[in-house]
């Protein structure tokens, strides 16, 4: 009994302090109200006695006004000790440190202005105001407040104060401008109501004044020069993307369905829905070219999740490929459900790109994803994203996807503003963009080729952002905006694209992972962006590295829920239909849109090739030809190009044949020495510093170095330990001869435990390469 009453005691004891607490409080207040009230001078009369005016005084001259802050913290603090909880008991903590800090700050800043208003009102605050004064000068002191104020908020708020405060300034610059604006159109009208007895005929001669000032100050003669030239390059541009879209085959006129046949659904999706014991109502109900969305808000006491577990129930019942349940809609107090359309309507690449706002868009790396599920185009910024990340099972529409992505950026750019380089594993969709000479070189198919090519793309970035430093520029946009105004050549975009992510983290997944997510973390500001796509999104693909620097995401149908969230981190891909049906996931958004891509058939994409390599061709064969038109049009339709894409090539008599019968034996030896790909500027600059790194390195070239080139030569494949064997030596050695081969160029990097392997290809080459080594060290 004993223990249970101490239990019982120990239980209440807080409530008892908590209760005294209030008790106080309430006395103090009315003490210190009542001493105001009278001013200090009649202890008799204060409402609280004597003992009450004795504890108003100590309080008063110590805190001054700061006493009724006081007074509501031992308020709050009898609350917290009441509370059990931990979690609302530091809340309450947090409220009364913010209470007390952000009272004393907001007092001290008035007993600053203000000066000492009374004995009894300014208390610590007139003292701490004196030492702050003499420590950091009245402005000083201002500073400081306001400084610790900020700190104050920010440490409570985090990123939401930085956010507000920056919509805020944005929106207070806007509403300048705005006013600006607003000004400049009613000047007339503000002088018309200054000066009432001006006469008209004098404001009209006001209004033409201004015109004229106005048209003087805005547009200059070198500004007219600029538009002409601009307004020539956007009619030949237009000319090229009509031709483009002549290309494309059109939308044919397909009827949705009407208002009868969406009210029939709706009545048989209700009727299907109380057979499951869920009652509701149809509010509203949109249709697309694929599927139909009808919104859904059950009756009180529903369970969403009990919505969600008859996906498969209700597709069954209304004989459905496959229903999808949105619980809820984002910012809706209703639940969708797709139905998928009985007839299907194929959304074509040529409706988007010919919509109004692609035409409009300024971007050189705006491109057409597809239509909505309302039937509206639909396009995005590869600026913004700045790396997408693609996936979806074989037949999903992934490949048209990347297709779709790369045309319409040819469809808008010039090879001078982006460049590609592509990676497909698989050999079958990107090979076929080799001819469009936006490409940095042909297409890579072989995976072990994948890494050099990675590599390629890290030096160039390194290269820019030492350029850009050297500049004082942030990013790609401020680097061509000076580059303009200094004469410099402008930069391009550079979208590295790989089609199968998965066939190049099965050769090295450490190497590929490490250059990937240094690219995806680097490279945006100098203008690099990263396209992967893969028909396997498991986790060691996919992998959290790569996942964090990719907030882009586009999901195709895929396999399971399994495979849904890892590449969406959200159920939902599973209950995809295919052909093209994507989720798309935004950066910054956490909800994906529902989309039907594009179709671009394969005819379609090699017209479209071929339509800009006849432009390039023709740039090519204009020095040496007069109809350099015909010429392009005779290479493309004879196929006789290989060799001046793959120069390697050239050594096969037939295909040089077909070259030569075209444009003759001296021009073909002149487009034999040009490179059909052109390099990028920083790329001749990483080659001389390379030049110059391996030039220092060689003259501490190891003995056996030539005897080992050709051991790896005629074993085509080099390794340590096969060096350990033939020329009996020890590993590191063996290691050190490894690397100064990679150096010269003669075999590739490292892959795991694989051997490496072995880049020349003839003995001549060979020879070439050990030739000019020994020249070097003479």
């Amino acid at each position: 009994m004993k223990n249970s009453n101490r239990k019982i005691n120990k239980e209440k004891r807080p409530y008892f302090i908590t209760v005294l607490l209030f008790l106080f409080s309430l006395y103090l207040f009315l003490s210190i109200l009542s001493f105001y009230f009278f001013n200090g001078n009649i202890k008799e009369k204060n409402f609280c006695g004597v003992i009450g005016y004795y504890f108003s005084e100590f309080f008063l001259k110590i805190f001054g006004l700061l006493s009724f802050p006081i007074i509501f913290i031992l308020f709050l603090i009898g609350f917290a000790i009441s509370f059990r909880r931990r979690e609302y008991r530091n809340r309450l903590i947090k409220i009364i440190i913010f209470t007390f800090i952000f009272s004393l700050i907001v007092l001290q800043y008035f007993t600053l202005t203000l000066g000492r208003i009374d004995y009894y009102l300014s208390g610590i605050n007139w003292e701490l105001s004196n030492i702050l004064v003499s420590l950091f000068g009245v402005v000083g002191s201002y500073i400081l407040i306001l400084g610790i104020f900020l700190i104050l908020i920010i440490m409570l708020t985090g990123e939401k104060f930085l956010s507000y405060s920056k919509f805020l300034i944005s929106q207070f610059i806007r509403l300048i401008r705005l006013i600006f604006k607003k000004i400049k159109i009613k000047r007339v009208s503000v002088v018309k109501k200054e000066n009432l007895k001006i006469k008209e005929t004098e404001i009209s001669k006001i209004k033409e004044s201004e015109k004229v000032m106005i048209e003087e100050t805005s547009v200059k003669k070198e500004d007219k020069i600029l538009k002409e030239r601009k307004r020539e390059k956007i009619i030949i541009k237009d000319e090229f993307q009509r031709e483009f879209l002549s290309l494309l085959a059109s939308p044919k006129e397909e009827q949705g369905k009407n208002e009868k046949e969406l009210k029939e659904e709706a009545e048989i999706l209700l009727n299907k829905l109380k057979e499951f014991g869920i009652t509701g109502n149809i509010v509203s109900y949109v249709t697309g070219p694929v599927i139909t969305r009808f919104e859904f808000q059950p009756a009180p006491g529903i369970k969403i999740q009990k919505i969600e577990s008859l996906a498969d129930d209700l597709a069954l019942s209304l004989k459905a490929e496959r229903i999808r349940i949105l619980a809820p809609i984002p910012g809706k107090s209703a639940v969708g459900i797709e139905i998928p359309n009985k007839k299907r309507r194929t959304v074509y690449l040529k409706e988007v790109l010919s919509s109004q706002g692609f035409q409009e868009s300024v971007s050189a790396l705006t491109f057409a994803l597809g239509e909505t599920i309302t039937g509206e185009p639909y396009f995005a910024d590869l600026r913004e994203m700045p790396h997408i990340l693609i996936a979806g099972t074989t037949g999903s529409g992934k490949s048209v996807c990347i297709n779709c992505i790369i045309s319409s950026i040819i469809f808008n750019s010039d090879y001078h503003d982006v460049r590609f380089l592509t990676i497909d594993p698989k050999q079958l969709e990107l090979p076929i963009y080799d001819p469009i000479p936006h490409l940095l070189s042909p297409t890579t198919t072989d995976p072990k080729m994948a890494l050099e090519q990675l590599d390629r793309v890290i030096l160039i970035m390194e290269e820019r952002y030492g350029e850009f430093a050297r500049l004082g520029v942030r990013d790609i946009e401020g680097f061509n905006q000076k580059a303009e105004e200094l004469s410099l050549p402008k930069k391009p975009y550079i979208v590295v694209i790989i089609d199968e992510l998965a066939d190049l983290m099965l050769r090295a997944p450490v190497e590929i992972e490490q250059k990937i997510t240094r690219l995806a973390q680097m490279s945006r500001a100098v203008g690099i962006h990263l396209i992967l796509a893969t028909q396997r999104p498991s986790v060691d693909v996919i992998t959290g590295l790569i996942k964090a620097n990719f907030p882009c995401r586009i999901a195709f149908q895929v396999a399971s829920k399994t495979d849904s969230r890892t590449i969406l981190d959200m159920n939902g891909a599973e209950s995809l239909l295919g052909k093209g049906d994507m989720l798309f996931l935004p950066p910054g958004k956490g909800d994906p849109i529902r989309l039907h891509g594009a179709f671009l058939s394969a005819e379609e994409a090699k017209k479209i090739v071929n339509l800009w390599t006849r432009r390039y061709l023709e740039e090519l064969l204009s020095p040496f030809f007069d109809n350099p038109e015909e010429k392009a049009e005779e290479i493309i339709r004879k196929e006789a190009l290989d060799i001046l894409i793959n120069k390697e090539k050239a050594s096969i008599e037939e295909e040089r044949k077909k070259l030569e019968k075209i444009v003759g034996e001296e021009v073909l030896e002149k487009l034999l020495e040009i490179p059909y790909h052109q390099p990028l500027p920083e790329e001749e600059a990483i080659e001389k510093k390379k030049e110059k790194k391996l030039a220092g390195r060689l003259r501490e070239l190891d003995e056996l170095f030539f005897e080992a080139a050709k051991i790896v030569f005629m074993a085509r494949e080099a390794s340590v330990s096969m060096l350990q064997r033939k020329l009996d030596i020890g590993w590191a050695r063996a290691g050190r001869i490894i690397d100064q081969l990679e150096q010269a160029g003669i075999v590739g990097p490292f892959v795991g435990s694989k051997s490496r392997r072995v880049l020349v290809e003839t003995e001549e080459e060979l020879n070439k390469i050990l030739n000019s080594l020994r020249n070097s060290l003479k």
